[in-house]
């Protein structure tokens, strides 16, 4: 291997390349080219070194500074609850300064009144000093300025209280602190001290926990009654409104009730509605001083925002309708559930697959044990995730169906009535006759057999009567196993 320089020999003999000293009659050095180039780009890099470095010293120098007059304070906030501490400014210089405090949290705010200030000196036994007319209000930024003599030093009050809170609490780590910033800037804008305050989320307790149900994209307006007053020397009671959709939290509503100890007094809600199968969660918070100091209850809302369908039938009486649900991005295994399964069942009712992007009609039987107005729930469920696909709210009307008869009194024999029933079914069935009032009702025939689709008359004889009025007489329609399949009612008027 030759240690010697490389040469470009262009029509030369190698052994003339003796030395690197270069002349026009020597060919081209490569090396020598080499290590100028390294020289030049190491001479580059120191350049962009001690650039770097100058420019960094200055943010070194004042970050060095800054931790040499910052202060740190913890904080474990709860839900609702005001967390209350004072911060010890003093003015440095032998000049009067007018400091500015600055933050970028709105939860945290200086507490300015004298009255909120003794309050929460008051609650948390703080024994520092009280200066009335401490503070007042920057006119153009309405932020907060205190005014400081020469080598004076006064205490800030600060009040944090938090409405933002998620609805689990896994063991704390360090990512789930909140770290802020309170600068306190004289009057050439240079901070004379910072407060870093560090906000630990702690727990809160719910005391009542409400859910509603409500059409989709429909306002939801409920009035919850309030309990008598929890303390029977406050003449008011202050409650907030927090509302949460997704990870936005908002705060809608702030509203004060005065009432006289021990009346009731009523809770207006009023919810913009969603689509379906949405759930919007909030909390309201009640409080009973006039500070809002500490929450005496917490309550958590839940309103289900579901798909409605308005359903009309008889009491006793099948019938059947039919749900549209539409598929997802993939094929998914899915089971449906009703809150009243021995009125509503499904089918299929038993677990079946959703095609990805299709549509899968769901019959509905409804049969209706009592007359009047009533909300149903069906929900589908994958089986899989337990995730909700999809949410109806069945608006159930029922009527009692009813036969007006007349009957006179004083008939000496009963009288014989005709009502007409039609077979649901497309083939020939057997039906059995029954009735709530076998004293004043017998029919001609208990059991009969009737064609699909055709229509019979059912024989009535109803006992005579010697004092006027009206009775209330069932007859159930059941089949051969003796099961009901349809409810009549006969209203009886003896004239």
């Amino acid at each position: 291997m030759s240690l010697g320089h490389e040469w470009a020999v262009t029509g030369r003999d190698k052994e003339s390349a003796s030395s690197c000293s270069y002349s026009s009659e020597r060919p081209y050095c490569l090396q020598c080219n080499r290590h100028q180039a390294e020289r030049v780009q190491h001479s580059r890099d120191l350049r962009v070194i001690e650039a770097y470095r100058e420019r960094c010293k200055t943010q070194e120098i004042t970050n060095m500074l800054s931790q040499a007059i910052t202060t740190k304070h913890t904080l474990y906030a709860t839900l609702g609850t005001a967390e209350f501490f004072e911060f010890v400014l003093k003015n440095p210089f032998n000049v009067p300064q007018t400091v500015t405090i600055e933050c970028d949290d709105p939860e945290l705010s200086v507490i300015v009144k004298t009255e909120e200030w003794r309050y929460f000196k008051e609650l948390t036994k703080t024994l520092t000093p009280l200066e009335e007319e401490l503070f007042h209000l920057k006119e153009s930024t309405l932020t907060t300025q205190v005014y400081l003599r020469p080598k004076d030093s006064v205490h800030v009050p600060f009040k944090y209280q938090t409405f933002i809170c998620g609805h689990t609490f896994p063991l704390q780590v360090a990512s789930d602190l909140l770290v802020f910033q309170v600068l306190f800037r004289g009057e050439d804008r240079k901070p004379l001290a910072i407060c870093q305050v560090d906000v630990e989320p702690m727990p809160h307790v719910v005391d009542q926990a409400f859910r509603f149900y409500q059409p989709e994209l429909t306002f939801l307006k409920k009035a919850i009654r309030l309990p008598a007053a929890w303390d029977d020397t406050a003449g008011a009671a202050h409650y907030k409104q927090l509302g949460r959709c997704g990870r936005t939290y908002i705060n809608p509503l702030t509203q004060t009730c005065f009432s006289t100890p021990g009346e009731p007094q009523d809770v207006y809600l009023k919810v913009p509605g969603s689509p379906s199968p949405q759930i919007r969660k909030f909390f309201i918070t009640i409080f009973t001083d006039p500070w809002l100091a500490s929450p005496v209850q917490i309550w958590q809302v839940y309103v289900h925002y579901l798909q409605r369908m308005d359903l009309s039938c008889v009491c006793g009486t099948l019938s059947w309708h039919s749900l549209v649900l539409h598929g997802t991005q993939t094929i998914r295994r899915v089971k449906c559930y009703t809150s009243h399964p021995l009125e509503l069942q499904m089918d299929p009712g038993e677990v079946f697959a959703l095609p990805a992007q299709g549509v899968q009609y769901v019959c509905v039987s409804l049969r209706a044990l009592r007359p009047g107005s009533r909300f149903f729930y069906l929900n589908v469920v994958d089986v899989d995730t337990q995730q909700l696909v999809a949410s109806w709210l069945l608006c159930i009307t029922c009527r009692q169906p009813a036969f007006e008869i007349s009957v006179p009194v004083d008939g000496g024999k009963g009288s014989n009535k005709k009502i007409s029933f039609t077979n649901p079914y497309s083939s020939s069935r057997v039906f059995n006759l029954r009735t709530d009032r076998p004293d004043l009702l017998q029919f001609k025939e208990e059991q009969f057999q009737n064609g699909g689709g055709e229509l019979y008359t059912i024989g009535l004889c109803l006992a005579p009567s010697q004092n006027p009025g009206m009775e209330e007489i069932l007859i159930f329609i059941n089949d051969k196993q003796d099961k009901n399949e349809d409810t009549y009612g006969v209203r009886v008027q003896y004239r």
